[in-house]
């Protein structure tokens, strides 16, 4: 027996929740549990973890919460970027972007989970399958700062494993009248039904023991697609499967339909198309309601190269329902992102001799996107010795013997006259590199003022460098090294450094390590941190 008190789950589901766990299944969900059924744990299924076992993970999201091309999909957690995913879905994939909002008191009270006063009535398969977790939540539509907005909706999630194959599934349901595309994939599926929106994710890789004398399955199970059609006929019988918009691969010609072009007239000469994945929409059967068409699981990938070394790759994923385009899209000498019409657009491109072409990256971007204008986009800007000491930074002063072999510095903003999104701050990085015979210094500064921070101070200090973040969030970054027999350099020319880049900096307060340390994260200053 668990040692935890049962929560009960009153209403139809009627099954009994113990020992909740420490991190949630789903995305969006209060309650993690392990499962018994009501009054009878003889049986009860083993909750995840028990033993030890491995699980091919859940298929990985690209920023914005996105799968990847090929599409994939799964309850995952999200990326970030561009702002935009503080609206992230938390439904899984395909469908719409949703905020997590708040349940009524009422569902939780002091031994019992009340599916019915949450405002949910369970559509759980009866047979066939073992429930082993279950997570509650709501939902509401998000503002423009990636809150909830309007009515929560009720959502359950159910982990599920399919008695006859080992494999697990997850089935989301919310509450929703809005229409929705049904779309199916091999290993999930989309649909409105019985008033909710569902999304099922069938884990085409068994959980097994860990044994390292036998080989992991290299490829999914070819039994999911089977599990899935199973679970859809069990929580929604009445749904007629004929109807669904199927997700397939596709090729060139199926671009127009979306309002794709076509980049392959705008790839410079001398570029071969080395890969390509086109992933599109097979229509549902003849009678089927097809008035709302999908876009997420539309998708474009393709790469080009040179044998001098040049390459060119672009990429346009279809967007949930309901997602936010409205942030600026990015635009730099080697790459532009942007999202349009419910789709999202990025080329990428790198010359043989390490430099980019904004117009070779424009002449693309206008290619896949007729409406593309980078005009107001987040841009990278050089920044002129008039700016830097403006902004408040100083250049390092190089130590004797020293002189400064590189100095690159850039601003990342919109255009004046154009219009700035809410709680959109400029970022600014400033990088220099010292040279004396064999001993180099590199030197990174990157600040966003106007950005949240911890007012706290803090660094470090080691043989290698030193690193610290002032209160207003200004991170500095000195690392050295010698390629001569002693690989250290001077700590006195370290410190001396640090000191002409802030001469506030108390070397006291510094962490002292034997190895190195380390600061949160910066984009490098020639490759800066993409906008959307």
């Amino acid at each position: 027996m668990p040692s935890n008190p049962p929560i009960r789950l009153s209403g139809p589901l009627g099954w009994a929740i113990a020992g909740v766990a420490a991190a949630a299944v789903f995305a969006a969900g209060a309650l993690t549990a392990r499962a018994f059924v009501d009054g009878d744990s003889a049986d009860a299924p083993p909750a995840a973890g028990d033993s030890p076992g491995i699980s091919a993970p859940f298929p990985t999201r690209t920023p914005f919460g996105r799968p990847s091309i090929p599409a994939a999909a799964g309850p995952t957690g999200m990326g970030g970027a561009g702002g935009e995913d503080a609206a992230s879905s938390k439904l899984g994939y395909g469908m719409p972007y949703q905020c997590q909002a708040p349940l009524p008191a009422s569902a939780l009270g002091v031994s019992a989970v009340d599916l019915e006063a949450a405002g949910i009535q369970p559509r759980i398969p009866r047979d066939g399958f073992e429930l082993i977790a279950v997570s509650l939540a709501a939902v509401a539509d998000c503002d423009d700062q990636g809150q909830p907005a309007g009515t929560p909706r009720p959502m359950l999630s159910t982990s599920w494993r399919h008695t006859a194959t080992g494999l697990e599934a997850y089935l989301s349901q919310v509450v929703s009248s809005e229409p929705l595309a049904p779309v199916l994939r091999s290993d999930g599926a989309v649909f409105a039904a019985l008033g909710y929106h569902f999304s099922i994710y069938v884990n085409s890789y068994p959980v097994r023991p860990y044994d390292t004398t036998k080989p992991y399955p290299s490829g999914p199970d070819p039994r999911a697609p089977e599990v899935l059609r199973e679970l859809i006929s069990k929580v929604a019988p009445g749904f007629d499967q004929q109807c669904f918009w199927t997700v397939t691969d596709a090729d060139w010609s199926a671009l127009a339909a979306f309002g794709v072009g076509d980049p392959r007239p705008a790839v410079p000469s001398g570029l071969a198309l080395t890969e390509v994945h086109i992933t599109a929409f097979r229509e549902p059967a003849a009678g089927c309601d097809t008035s709302v068409k999908p876009t997420e699981g539309f998708g474009l990938y393709a790469y080009w190269n040179s044998d001098q070394g040049d390459s060119l790759g672009v990429s346009v994923t279809g967007l949930p329902a309901g997602a936010d385009t409205s942030f600026p899209g990015y635009i730099d000498q080697y790459s532009a992102s942007w999202a349009a019409r419910g789709l999202q657009f990025s080329v990428w491109y790198g010359g043989k001799d390490g430099t980019g072409s904004p117009d070779v990256i424009r002449a693309v971007a206008k290619a896949l996107d007729p409406s593309f204008s980078d005009a107001c986009f987040v841009r990278q800007r050089t920044l002129t010795e008039a700016d830097i000491q403006r902004l408040g930074f100083r250049a390092p002063a190089p130590p004797p013997g020293y002189t400064i072999d590189r100095a690159a510095s850039f601003a990342m903003d919109i255009d004046p006259g154009c219009q700035r999104p809410q709680g959109f701050v400029a970022s600014y990085s400033l990088s220099w590199t010292l040279v004396k015979g064999a001993d180099v210094i590199d030197v990174a500064i990157y600040a966003s003022p106007g950005a949240s921070s911890s007012g706290e101070f803090f660094g470090w200090i080691s043989d290698y460098g030193i690193g610290w973040v002032t209160p207003n969030g200004t991170s500095y970054n000195i690392n050295a090294y010698s390629k001569g027999i002693n690989p250290t350099v001077s700590r006195d020319d370290l410190i001396a450094v640090a000191k002409s880049l802030d001469p506030a900096l108390d070397i006291d307060k510094l962490e002292k390590q034997a190895g190195g340390g380390a600061v949160p994260p910066r984009p490098a200053p020639d490759a800066p941190d993409k906008g959307n």
